[in-house]
């Protein structure tokens, strides 16, 4: 992928408020290319990606907010 295209896409991110796929489109790309993705199964991974990340946050947020000894396994 050329410089200029990379560039592009990590300033769109930044101004969509995506930023995993900020630090990780390297990553993203290399996946892509080895597992010979199609351009939607491409989209499909950094959407995924980027919810699971914003999932993990929403999860820990609220578990802080609950002050729950959430150290301790069950």
């Amino acid at each position: 992928m050329s410089e200029l295209v990379t560039t592009r896409i990590r300033n769109t991110a930044i101004k969509l408020g995506l930023p995993h796929l900020v630090s990780g489109l390297d990553q993203f790309v290399q996946r892509a290319e080895d597992s010979k993705l199609g351009y939607l199964d491409f989209l499909d991974l950094v959407l995924e990606e980027e919810l699971a990340v914003r999932e993990d946050r929403r999860f820990r947020g609220a578990l802080r907010l609950s002050k729950l000894p959430h150290h301790k396994t069950l």
